[in-house]
């Protein structure tokens, strides 16, 4: 939890929607688009899914950038939340997921 509060933060501070899925519909309708159609999916994230997928790729990336550079935190101290963050997705009990 810790991770995803700061990183959503952090998005935030940085002038950025980290979450700008549920509005993309509505942007495209205000730009002036027609028969726009919304489908959604829900990707889970872990070993828990039947099928298995594991979502750790730009993990490392988006966090690093947003966590040095806009909330001044040590490479070193990045890494260390990471390796937690990268076992809690492991864990079979966690049922982490994105609705995309």
């Amino acid at each position: 939890m810790k991770w995803i509060n700061t990183l959503l933060a952090a998005s935030r501070d940085f002038k950025r929607d980290p979450c700008p899925g549920p509005k993309l519909a509505q942007n495209m309708r205000d730009a002036g688009f027609q028969d726009v159609q919304e489908i959604r999916y829900k990707l889970p994230i872990g070993p828990w899914p039947k099928d298995k997928f594991l979502i750790e790729e730009g993990l490392e990336a988006f966090t690093l950038r947003l966590f040095t550079q806009v909330l001044g935190w040590q490479q070193e101290e990045v890494q260390v939340l990471l390796a937690n963050v990268r076992k809690d997705l492991r864990d079979p009990k966690i049922h982490a997921q994105f609705d995309l």
